[in-house]
């Protein structure tokens, strides 16, 4: 019996020594875990905001743009960029599609300093081009800008 006391021993101390090892790596998932859910739940609620804040600057531009207050294309330019930081409800963003097909019609017309520094007759053409693009898509964005404000 003596033999066995001699294992029998350092084998429960073993055994003790890998309960305690698995007790901490448990009580450490336990806190990442915890962490992680809080993170996420914080990131959930910042995209939320992110969306309404986003989806109240698209109804004011709406409105400006309906007033007449705002060109169809910075409207359309600013419309795309919102819908596309903020990633909103995909219902939202089928309406806002034609803005965003609008803007890559547009993404090569300077801005900025840059359509500062055109000369006279380069903005003119642009500006041509703008007007045929905002007649081209003049019907869909109005039809587009009334989804958003129901």
């Amino acid at each position: 019996m003596t033999d066995y006391m001699v294992w029998l021993i350092p084998a429960l101390l073993i055994i003790a020594g890998l309960v305690v090892v698995a007790g901490r790596l448990l009580w450490r998932l336990r806190m990442q875990t915890q962490v992680e859910r809080a993170a996420l739940q914080q990131a959930q609620q910042e995209s939320t905001a992110e969306q309404a804040e986003a989806q109240n600057g698209i109804d004011i531009l709406a409105r400006c743009y309906l007033s007449g207050q705002l060109a169809a294309s910075e409207f359309a330019l600013r419309v795309a960029v919102l819908a596309e930081t903020a990633a909103l409800d995909p219902k939202y963003m089928k309406d806002t599609a034609i803005f965003t097909e609008m803007a890559a019609a547009l993404a090569h017309i300077p801005i900025h300093q840059a359509w500062k520094d055109l000369t006279p007759d380069q903005r003119a053409t642009y500006g041509t081009e703008m007007a045929l693009l905002e007649g081209k898509y003049s019907d869909r964005l109005r039809a587009a800008t009334a989804a958003l404000l129901k």
